[in-house]
Parts: structure tokens; C-alpha cells; sequence
């Protein structure tokens, strides 16, 4: 059970400690000794105008490396030569295949459940 005597609990900033500060000032850690400054526990909140502006600076940034990419792109298509490859990567010479196509029949049976009643 808390008591009002104990004060507010805190964490400390320097080794994380949990404890409460006894409405002590200075406020003292009790594992690391430590003295904090009321002030040093106040959460400072940003406004949205700094988020925004976070949020458009990593806009920009993406975009132009975008840019920066498809100008390296453009620039690497631009010479039409294809990049020489071997291996398993390497495509197969399919010019010794001729123009011999097949015509595959496929046939499919559709059964029909009409007619068969509630199962």
C-alpha cells in the first residue's frame, strides 16, 4: 500500500533505479546516490510543428535519393549493353529448338453435385 509520506516514485536518470523520493529536494537516488532536480523528471513534449518538420526532412531525403537512384539507373541503360552472366544464371541458346510447337490436350472432368440430395 503507498502512503502519501512516501512521495512520488521516480526512476532514477543515472542507474534506472525505482524509488520513491520521500518529498525530499534535492531528490536522492538511494542505490546510486545520486542528486536529481525536480526538474529533471518533467517529460519535455514536442510540439506537432517539430514532428512535421522531422516528418518533411525524411520526405525529402527519400525523395531524392530516389532521384539519385533512377538518375544511376538511367544512366547505367543508357549505353543498351547487357551485363555478360555465367553460371546457372546465364539464359539458355535456344536458336538449336527450330519453331516445333506442340498442341497439348488437357482433358478435365467437372463433376456435378446437383442432383445428389443433402449430405
Amino acid at each position: 500500500m503507498v502512503k502519501a509520506s512516501w512521495g512520488t516514485k521516480r526512476t532514477c536518470q543515472s542507474c534506472g533505479a525505482r524509488f520513491y523520493d520521500l518529498n525530499k529536494s534535492p531528490i536522492r537516488c538511494p542505490k546510486c546516490g545520486r542528486d536529481h532536480d525536480r526538474e529533471d523528471f518533467v517529460k519535455v513534449r514536442r510540439g506537432r510543428g517539430a514532428a512535421a518538420a522531422a516528418a518533411t526532412a525524411a520526405a525529402a531525403a527519400a525523395a531524392a535519393k530516389a532521384a539519385a537512384k533512377k538518375k544511376s539507373d538511367e544512366a547505367a541503360l543508357a549505353g543498351d549493353e547487357l551485363p555478360d552472366v555465367e553460371g546457372d544464371d546465364a539464359l539458355e541458346d535456344t536458336d538449336d529448338l527450330g519453331d516445333e510447337t506442340e498442341d497439348l490436350e488437357v482433358e478435365v472432368e467437372v463433376e456435378d453435385d446437383k442432383g445428389e440430395g443433402d449430405r
